[in-house]
């Protein structure tokens, strides 16, 4: 368990990673020619279909800004709304093909920065840092 006195010195360092990464995932999405907010929520529909709702839960916003974004994305031809087979008054977002091929690309490069800047580490460093920011992000997950 870890003391009291050491949780403003983790949430500094944790606080200071996300925004880096942050960055870069912005000058990914901008090379890409998507707004970030736009790349966050592709990427949450990559996986599997969600309803506005759970965007907005996943995104920590209002379900009238997933509206919004979900209808720029639609004129882009990347997500298409479908009717939720168990209740037809809610619609689920999915990726279409065009939509599949923009994740895949931001992803590699979000990757392809990432592993370039961390390139002098050791292997076992990059195996260790997954390890912990996969535990880390399921422990804060809400």
């Amino acid at each position: 368990m870890a003391h009291a006195s050491q949780g403003p010195e983790l949430a500094e360092a944790l606080l200071e990673l996300c925004c880096v990464v942050e960055g870069v995932r912005a000058a990914a999405s901008r090379e890409l020619g998507l707004t970030p907010q736009q790349a966050q929520l592709l990427t949450l529909v990559a996986p599997k279909e969600l309803t506005h709702g759970e965007l907005a839960n996943q995104m920590h916003c209002d379900k009238a800004n997933i509206t919004g974004l979900v209808d720029r994305l639609v004129r882009r031809e990347l997500v298409e709304r479908r009717p939720d087979p168990d209740d037809r008054r809610v619609s689920q977002v999915v990726l279409t093909e065009r939509g599949r091929e923009l994740v895949a690309r931001f992803r590699q490069a979000v990757g392809t920065a990432i592993t370039g800047r961390l390139a002098s580490w050791p292997t076992d460093h990059h195996q260790q840092v997954a390890t912990l920011a996969r535990a880390t992000t399921e422990a804060l997950r809400i």
